[in-house]
């Protein structure tokens, strides 16, 4: 009885698993809430020159916040992730279902791929992007090339260039997020489902994607996490109309020299991207175990 006693789950051992816990919880605090703390703080500070941070107590920069260039940035940034988020799923799922049903050495191959496209700097890739849109040595080259256009034309800055440099950087993560729980599904789901006369759309909208619906949400929550506060491309690819509220803040914290009121906005920003992550992952539901 003694031993038991000493050796069972309120005995000594586990005392080094209580006492493990604590460094995870300092990093949590150290690493997310000071920051907020303080983010907090100031973006209840007064504006002053003299005081980049702002001195004492006021919500003056949050009643900024329904200022225009604030809610337009606000809702191009929402239109900006949910379009790269819809544009990278419907790459992205088909092509990790075509991967699953290869041999395990074409997925390994395509696997690390995707993982070194990872490795690449998102800024590096951005001004990769803005060579292949640029006016002498872009695609609009090729397009004069079969005849889609009289002479080349730059394609930036536009929204368009802005989508498909965030569509290039998100798809790999979506590949990743899916690629588990879709690997492991049974083929003998959509081999049923033809036999009982389901074509092959039909079954893929009927069984497959119910059953990944958990991963599905996950990897689109991921994308307009990713996508809402896009800073290094909407700044190189687009024109201040494509501008997120991620390049709102920089340039009235730099440009404005406006700290509390950037405070502010990366607040709100937070609020949103919060009440998002709540409302995708309540339509995830359950789903299938990823």
């Amino acid at each position: 009885m003694s031993h038991s006693a000493t050796n069972g789950p309120a005995g000594p051992n586990r005392a080094p698993f209580q006492y493990g816990l604590v460094w995870p919880l300092f990093m949590i605090i150290a690493f997310f809430g000071v920051p907020f703390f303080l983010l907090l703080r100031v973006s209840t500070s007064n504006t002053d020159p003299a005081v980049y941070s702002g001195v004492g107590w006021s919500l003056q920069a949050y009643g900024k916040l329904f200022e225009p260039m604030v809610i337009n940035g606000l809702t191009f940034s929402l239109q900006l992730a949910f379009t790269v988020a819809t544009i990278s799923m419907f790459i992205a799922f088909p092509a990790t279902y075509f991967i699953t049903r290869m041999s395990r050495k074409a997925q390994v191959v395509w696997l690390v791929g995707l993982l070194s496209t990872l490795a690449l700097s998102e800024v590096l890739i951005t001004f990769s992007w803005q060579i292949l849109l640029s006016k002498r040595i872009g695609v609009s080259n090729l397009l004069v090339l079969v005849g889609l256009l009289d002479k080349p034309v730059s394609l930036m800055p536009s929204f368009g260039g802005v989508v498909a440099c965030l569509v290039y950087v998100v798809v790999p993560f979506n590949v990743m997020t899916i690629y588990p729980g879709l690997s492991r599904i049974d083929k003998s789901y959509m081999e049923a489902a033809a036999t009982m006369g389901a074509p092959p759309i039909r079954a893929f909208g009927n069984v497959l994607l119910p059953l990944m619906r958990k991963p599905v949400a996950t990897a689109y929550l991921t994308t307009v996490v990713l996508s809402i506060g896009a800073y290094v491309a909407p700044l190189v690819l687009g024109g201040p109309r494509n501008w997120t509220i991620g390049v709102i803040i920089s340039e009235v914290a730099t440009s404005a020299q406006n700290l509390p009121h950037a405070a502010a906005i990366a607040v709100l920003l937070m609020i949103v991207t919060g009440v998002m992550i709540l409302s995708i992952k309540r339509i995830g539901g359950k789903g299938y175990a990823s």
